[in-house]
């Protein structure tokens, strides 16, 4: 794949079975919060590789004005995560020029934003988010950010200690009998009740949904039966398909 090849610095678990990779960021590379890139690893003795192949599309989880490249991934079996598990400190990855529309609009629309993330689907909501930090931005944000247990819940910490006038973020645990926190958690499933309960002017907002494709489906068609127009939906299926465009966009 062509591209630009990069040198992961570190890795750090961010969640249980969830680790951060952070890599030197090329001079002059450039992207908007909530973009993604294609991604390739190199191949590893030991590890064959599966119908897959070595390469995927990662939402990058850094905010632009960040010095480096952070991606951000579940474990799991295919030949691309073992590779991943394994990389060090030196290690060298490449990657395509960032591509995608899941971005929020200038300041000047004033409509308030909703992020509606499943899991590892909170990747570029980090990066939105920070870069609207780093900007003093005052725009309405909330953040409905859905996962099993609490041990599942990446960048908690992180988010919750984002300075933005306007921001509320609820934690939505679908499997814990953990009690709730009185202002911020919620248990279940994302329902329509809950998007009325924090979401004012329900047809007035623009929604940032991002999570497996079945996560995606369930909250899109809630958003549709309450009415909400096309055009304010905005959806990142966060599955590999999105690779085969990206590699074609290649820098």
């Amino acid at each position: 794949m062509q591209g630009l090849t990069i040198t992961l610095k570190e890795t750090r678990d961010v969640a249980d079975g969830t680790r951060l990779f952070v890599f030197e960021k090329p001079i002059g590379y450039t992207f908007k919060a909530g973009q993604y890139v294609a991604l390739e690893v190199p191949k590893m003795e030991g590890i064959e590789i599966d119908s897959r192949g070595l390469t995927r599309s990662l939402s990058i989880a850094s905010a632009p004005f960040e010095s480096d490249l952070y991606f951000a991934m579940r474990k799991g079996e295919s030949s691309f995560k073992q590779v991943c598990w394994k990389l060090t400190s030196g290690a060298t990855v490449v990657i395509t020029k960032a591509v995608g529309f899941f971005v929020v609009p200038a300041e000047e629309d004033t409509r308030p934003i909703v992020f509606v993330a499943g899991g590892i689907g909170i990747t570029p909501v980090r990066s939105i988010l920070k870069q609207a930090e780093y900007e003093k931005s005052t725009r309405s944000f909330t953040l409905l950010y859905a996962n099993r247990f609490i041990k599942d819940v990446a960048f908690e910490e992180e988010i919750e200690n984002i300075t933005l006038p306007h921001l509320r973020h609820i934690t939505v645990l679908s499997k814990s009998d953990d009690p709730c926190a009185p202002d911020n958690d919620e248990r279940g499933y994302i329902c329509t009740e809950m998007i009325k309960k924090y979401c004012h002017n329900i047809t007035g907002c623009l929604y940032y949904i991002v999570g497996s494709p079945q996560f995606s489906d369930a909250i899109e068609k809630i958003l549709i039966d309450l009415g909400v127009p096309k055009e304010n939906r905005h959806i990142d299926p966060f599955t590999g398909l999105r690779a085969v465009d990206a590699k074609k966009r290649s820098l």
